[in-house]
């Protein structure tokens, strides 16, 4: 897993260059199509951001979708016939179609934690779209393009863009020959260097929420064609580490831990102290599955449960699928854990009481529908997920109540 010279003379091919002049265009804003209404169990503020029959969905989890200020979610739609992004203005809930009509649709979308600016992935290259907003007398939204760089010759994109905790660096992987690289684009430096090359296939890249030199990866383990975050039950197979760690200055990937086998880790989120939560269980029967939310503190070495699941004999998929959890982040003020499931139940979680509250539910069907993949935004007062209430994957905000 140390860097290989192979890898550094491949990465010479992968060098930026000076990019031409930037492109500019002024988007296409819609009209506010979203529903508002007040959630009967918790009392929390929903906002269907988009109802148009077309799917609508948000970012993965643990993607910034909302700018700097807070002014600005990044969803994805496909109802312009194909995936484009677009954004959803919080305070006229007026919709912004960033994509050019006429030019090739971009992906794997990543607000910055500085300025209106975003990046995106189109036609194997990485691009910074800085926007300029004005919503008086009426919204107005600019774009201006800059290439940061192109994937080299044979590499295919893997995972999101992941920006570092000081907004100066860019991180990325593609597969190239079958080895994972991953590589920052320097803003400063105007320079791509490779922080670690690979040799098993890794996805769901993000960087330490406080340290900018410091990133995470899954490890996915294929056997027979398929691939499982459980680990073997049998003690003679190789060590299973889903979570990874790379230092992107000593080019080493190191596992979180080894997981017991049988036992399961996946999802993870970077959270506050040096924290990463995680999903983790040890009872699987086919598809009846043990979820718990845990928290893995990289101070101590420490790992605790903050959402509890739950396990019966027999009890079914089905049921248990309803107390159990599937993805996690913690908020940005690290007051709650945010956790979601198989049947649309979203559920926040003391940090410090591991008290339980249910925040919304039915946006989802067990076995058919949009996952929520729930995450929150820049303060820590709402929730944004994907929704199937209205029989096809929207976008929602829950703005948790004053009192809670």
């Amino acid at each position: 897993m140390q860097q290989s010279l192979a890898s550094v003379l491949l990465f010479c091919l992968f060098l930026p260059f000076p990019s031409p002049a930037e492109e500019t265009w002024i988007c296409d804003i819609l009209p506010s199509e979203q529903k508002i209404e007040i959630d009967a169990q918790s009392g929390a503020k929903l906002i269907y951001a988009t109802t148009h029959p077309a799917n609508d969905w948000n970012l993965y989890f643990h993607d910034r979708c909302f700018l700097h200020d807070n002014k600005m979610m990044l969803f994805m739609s496909n109802r312009f016939g194909r995936a484009e992004i677009m954004a959803y203005m919080l305070e006229s809930g007026e919709l912004v179609r960033l994509n050019q009509a006429d030019a090739l649709p971009a992906g794997s979308p990543l607000a910055s934690k500085k300025g209106d600016r975003l990046y995106v992935v189109r036609d194997k290259n990485i691009y910074q779209w800085q926007l300029q907003i004005s919503t008086s007398p009426q919204t107005s939204i600019r774009i201006s393009e800059k290439k940061l760089a192109d994937f080299p010759q044979g590499g295919s994109h893997i995972s999101g863009l992941a920006e570092n905790s000081d907004a100066s660096l860019l991180a990325f992987a593609y597969n190239l020959d079958s080895t994972s690289i991953i590589a920052v684009y320097d803003f400063a430096e105007e320079t791509v260097r490779t922080a670690a090359t690979l040799d098993f296939p890794m996805n769901h890249l993000q960087f330490h929420w406080n340290r900018p030199d410091l990133l995470s990866v899954s490890r996915t383990y294929r056997k027979d064609g398929t691939s499982s975050d459980w680990a073997p039950l049998d003690p003679d197979e190789p060590l299973h580490a889903r979570i990874w760690f790379v230092n992107i200055n000593t080019h080493v990937a190191v596992p979180a831990f080894y997981q017991q086998p049988g036992e399961l880790a996946t999802h993870e989120c970077w959270w506050v102290n040096d924290q990463i939560t995680f999903l983790g269980g040890h009872n699987k029967d086919n598809e009846r599955e043990e979820g718990h939310v845990k928290v893995l503190d990289l101070k101590t070495g420490d790992i605790r449960i903050i959402g509890a699941g739950a396990w019966w004999d027999g009890g079914t998929a089905k049921q248990l699928s309803k107390v159990n959890w599937w993805h996690a982040a913690g908020s940005p003020d690290g007051k709650w854990v945010l956790a979601d499931n198989w049947h649309g139940i979203l559920a926040l979680f003391d940090a410090k009481t591991t008290q339980k509250r249910i925040l919304t539910t039915g946006h989802r069907t067990y076995g058919g529908g949009a996952h929520p993949h729930a995450g929150w935004d820049l303060q820590g007062k709402m929730v944004e997920f994907a929704t199937n209430k209205f029989g096809n994957p929207d976008v929602c905000i829950a703005v948790l109540p004053e009192d809670w």
